[in-house]
């Protein structure tokens, strides 16, 4: 089967139902010490979504981890931000990291009612803001390189002082478009060719691996390349499969993700036996993908994190990972 790194999307809500904070810090150790992963994820937003601070988040993530990559996928309020701000923020995360960061970012979804309350506290409409997120990546990709000027429409500095800088010129920056499977090709061509326009990388969710190939296909018409294509994948694995169909769908009924039904479960989620699930991600780095950030569809994630490192990873064609019986399985904070 096709081969892909693998990564592990922590669970980052503000006040978790089953777990406390440290458990995010503890499973961050956990899995840096396991060869099969390779990228630690985290989300982001300001207000739109109950999630921990994302650059607050990354700096303990690299001070409490040595190996794995440490993404966040996507950084939805970079349109929010000031992007001196912001490039100072990751240069020092960089080399706090020694050069371990991974920016995928996005302009955030531009409806529903948190997200209007958003817009508005920031005063801007949600064109202003993906005008705003795209010169930002733009900027972020320039002085990461080492410019110290920049003159964009909202954005115009001169000699900027980034201190040590980034360890990586240039930062890598992935670009997050999920245009929906009914898609028109004018909708498809305009998302991914932002992606093709200013990424080195593609983040996508909700596709089949034949949808995906079809969209990698027509990435590669748009921009030269080369991309890396990271699928986000809801993922539960067990033994007992009606138990882990069971618990998965009570997740998901917790966190109801945008554009995604409970049905489409069977297609763009591995969920099921451990040969079942790496089928599936065979399948999908085949199709294309270079990367899976792999979200824990459970109630219990620590749980399910040991479950997917003790019987999903070593299905891979992937580094195997180290045996649970040399390395404590991740469990619950208090």
């Amino acid at each position: 089967m096709g081969s892909c790194t693998t990564g592990l999307v922590l669970p980052v809500r503000h006040r978790p139902r089953s777990y406390g904070y440290d458990t995010i810090l503890r499973l961050a150790e956990y899995a840096d010490a396991q060869p099969g992963w390779n990228t630690l994820w985290t989300a982001d937003s300001i207000m739109a979504l109950p999630f921990l601070d994302s650059g607050v988040l990354l700096a303990a993530l690299a001070a409490r981890t040595r190996r794995a990559r440490l993404g966040i996928g996507c950084l939805a309020s970079l349109g929010f931000r000031h992007p001196v701000t912001v490039a100072r923020q990751w240069a020092d995360l960089d080399q706090l990291s020694h050069g371990r960061m991974l920016l995928a970012a996005c302009p955030g979804n531009g409806t529903g009612t948190a997200v209007e309350n958003e817009l508005r506290t920031f005063g801007m409409d949600y064109a202003e803001k993906v005008a705003r997120f795209e010169e930002s990546v733009t900027f972020l990709r320039a002085v990461s390189t080492g410019a110290t000027s920049f003159h964009g429409p909202f954005t115009q500095v001169e000699n900027l002082d980034l201190g040590a800088g980034f360890v990586q010129r240039p930062l890598p920056t992935w670009i997050a478009a999920n245009p929906s499977p009914r898609a028109g090709r004018a909708t498809v061509d305009r998302l991914l060719g932002r992606v093709a326009r200013l990424g080195t990388g593609w983040m996508t969710f909700n596709v089949t691996p034949e949808l995906l190939r079809q969209r990698v296909e027509r990435l590669h018409e748009l921009g030269p390349g080369p991309f890396e294509v990271c699928v986000f994948l809801n993922t539960n694995v067990g033994l007992d499969q009606n138990q882990v169909l069971a618990d998965a769908r009570e997740r998901w009924f917790q966190t109801a993700p945008r554009g995604v039904s409970v049905d489409d479960l069977d297609d763009i989620a591995a969920v099921g036996s451990p040969e079942a699930a790496a089928d599936l991600i065979g399948r999908l780095a085949e199709a294309g993908a270079t990367h899976l950030a792999i979200e824990p569809l459970s109630t219990d994630v620590p749980a399910q994190v040991g479950a997917l490192t003790e019987l999903l990873l070593p299905r891979l064609d992937l580094t195997t990972p180290t045996s649970a019986s040399t390395s404590e399985r991740p469990s619950r904070a208090s």
